[in-house]
């Protein structure tokens, strides 16, 4: 940690102190934790960034993981970087009333500002969002570099937390933003499609810390790459055929199963599935199992079918953890809104009507292909046919 307390005053690493006025400090007993009030020692060598440990192992409420060097430097120079910017701005304030201290906190804005670095389950990271919503902070999490990899031109791998904390801008697309302390740079990503746990078709923007505004790291891009994410978006479709009969993850092999009892092949599962239609991202399975299994199930119900039998299926397997949902905290939505999405999609493909709020009638057969090449050029058709990317 980068603030002590002492002498009940807070003091920090981020200013101009001499190591021999940290120890100075340390020797009167007085540097305190501002959490705990347990005791403090200045941690000055030459390899890692300065900062406060406690002195004892004894557990504290303020400290959530531990903190690698690189994160330090990050959180010390974004609180650099916002001091340009922000007034009223404190570094690992403590909000008593969730026992949280996000790492920069924009007191005038009642806004928290999270550097994560290091692994954190899903659970955790929903439950310190939540606990920022259960007392009205707005909070963003901005990210280490190294939880980014860039596989090529708009396709990048995350850590699989890392959606977790996607947002919509003002176009209604996902973005996520990213910090390297090494390099002073950010990298914002945005118009986000998820198509794994981990991978993602995106656009990223690259700014040096000293040319960005904070009001960027929340706005929307013009898009300029439709070409790349209509491309890139066949060529995952195009893996999925080519991989799934090796894949051996239960949702694939439970759908591979059904299909193959019912004298399909999952390799040539329809053009109308594996489709980023409206709100898919709230399942994290890979939509083309999902929508897959949802055309199968349309199939075998009468005309009409409910939207209600579509999501008690889904939710069935979701409970077996067949299926996975994704939890995204800052969006309004769950699985129903990503089944509902898929049926607007399959609506405007002519395959089925809307009848009523809850009613389908079924128009026309699920079109499959017969062979790989078949399946290559449908996949190609339907998605320029669609505009699939104006529906997400």
């Amino acid at each position: 940690m980068l603030v002590a307390l002492y002498e009940n005053q807070f003091v920090d690493m981020t200013g101009e102190s001499s190591k021999e006025q940290w120890y100075s400090k340390m020797r009167t007993g007085m540097l305190l934790c501002p959490v705990c009030k347990n005791k403090v020692i200045p941690k000055c060598g030459s390899k890692k960034v300065w900062h406060f440990a406690h002195q004892s192992q004894g557990a504290c409420a303020g400290l959530h993981e531990a903190e690698t060097n690189y994160h330090l430097m990050g959180k010390k120079s974004l609180f650099h970087w916002l001091m340009k910017k922000e007034e009223n701005l404190y570094l690992e304030h403590y909000l008593r009333d969730i026992a949280q201290r996000p790492d920069i906190y924009l007191g005038e804005k009642n806004h928290a500002i999270e550097y994560q670095c290091a692994t954190l389950n899903v659970d955790m990271f929903t439950s310190r969002i939540y606990g920022y919503q259960s007392i009205g902070v707005e909070s963003d999490w901005i990210f280490g570099m190294k939880r980014i990899k860039k596989k090529r031109e708009n396709l990048y791998s995350l850590q699989m937390t890392d959606l977790t904390a996607a947002k919509r801008d003002k176009t209604g697309k996902l973005y996520l933003n990213y910090f390297c302390p090494l390099q002073q740079q950010f990298l914002l990503l945005r118009n986000i499609l998820p198509i794994s746990q981990r991978k993602v078709i995106a656009e990223g923007y690259t700014f040096a810390a000293k040319n960005l505004e904070l009001s960027m790291m929340f706005d929307s891009f013009n898009s300029k790459s439709y070409k790349y994410q209509n491309l890139l978006w066949n060529n995952q479709k195009k893996t999925w055929r080519m991989t799934a009969y090796k894949n051996v993850s239960p949702s694939i092999m439970y759908v591979k199963k059904v299909m193959y009892f019912n004298h399909r092949s999952i390799t040539l599962f329809s053009p109308l599935a594996g489709m980023p239609s409206y709100n898919y991202y709230f399942i994290e399975t890979s939509p083309y199992i999902w929508q897959s299994y949802l055309l199968f199930i349309i199939d075998k119900l009468s005309s009409p079918f409910t939207l209600q039998q579509l999501e008690n299926e889904c939710k069935r397997l979701m409970v077996k953890r067949i299926f996975q949902e994704r939890k995204l905290p800052y969006l309004n939505g769950n699985y129903q809104c990503a089944i509902k999405g898929y049926l607007n999609y399959l609506e405007s493909e002519n395959i089925i009507e809307q009848i009523n709020d809850i009613h389908y009638k079924k128009k026309r057969p699920v079109p499959y292909p017969k062979t790989l090449d078949e399946a290559f050029e449908q996949d190609k058709i339907f998605s320029k046919k669609a505009v699939i990317f104006d529906f997400v």
